[in-house]
């Protein structure tokens, strides 16, 4: 059987050079990997660790003013499929959500049960073309020359994503825009420049619930990228799922 860390609160969050100090003590995570732990720091630590290399981390996490529990990595709750819709509004009583096939999902706030947002950060494969110095040889001897040559890299793009989590299937319904599409809400298209607009969507959502039941770019209202990554995202997600199972 592995084992997961879950921490008992986001912050603090310790510091890098405290982290690769602590990290001496566990033999399956290396001082270099502290920097990605830091950077996925948003409720589950580490993963698949054996239960000494659990209990050595959650030790030397304590003397940084860390608490975790060590959790069986199958006891941490998996996230459902999406379903996904581009257009939201609200009622007193109801949300109704409608995917691109103009098809509808009407929901009861009696069944919404969790909701998060941010914005992400993903990375995309493109190709383009550089210019690169190429030798040509020639009988009599040799010469350079600019060609353009193909080249692949990867970009960063953030996007803006809305989870909502309900009693019923489908249980998760998502909303994703990024700079070149908008989401609706209430008969309005939002664009990822919005920032207001943005910004009142996220308080409307976060005035359904209570806090502990909002992943923290909602509770905060954030319109900053503070997800590194859809898997950092969707970890903060099962850590909260975690932590309300385990008040009951």
């Amino acid at each position: 059987m592995s084992f997961s860390l879950l921490l008992h609160a986001l912050e603090p969050k310790p510091d890098r050079k405290a982290l690769e100090e602590i990290t001496v003590e566990v033999p399956s995570i290396a001082r270099a990997d502290a920097a990605g732990i830091l950077r996925g720091w948003f409720g589950i630590v580490s993963s698949g660790l054996s239960l000494e290399d659990a209990q050595a981390f959650h030790a030397g996490l304590r003397t940084l003013g860390c608490e975790t529990d060590i959790v069986p990595d199958g006891d941490i709750p998996s996230l459902h499929q999406d379903f996904r819709c581009h257009l939201i509004d609200l009622t007193a009583e109801t949300l109704i959500l409608t995917n691109a096939m103009n098809r509808r999902q009407e929901r009861g706030r009696d069944e919404f049960v969790f909701a998060a947002a941010g914005i992400v950060e993903r990375e995309r494969p493109v190709s383009d073309y550089e210019m690169q110095t190429e030798v040509r040889y020639f009988e009599g001897g040799a010469y350079t020359t600019q060609v353009p040559t193909r080249v692949s890299k990867t970009v960063e793009k953030d996007y803006f994503r809305i989870d909502l989590f309900f009693s019923r299937e489908p249980h998760r319904i998502s909303l994703e825009m990024d700079r070149d599409s908008v989401i609706t809400y209430g008969g309005r298209p939002i664009r990822m420049k919005n920032r207001t607009e943005l910004t009142v969507l996220l308080a409307d959502l976060g005035s359904l619930l209570p806090p502990e039941r909002m992943n923290r770019g909602l509770r905060e209202l954030s319109t900053e990228t503070l997800y590194p990554s859809l898997q950092a995202y969707e970890e903060e997600i099962r850590w909260s799922f975690h932590r309300l199972g385990a008040k009951g």
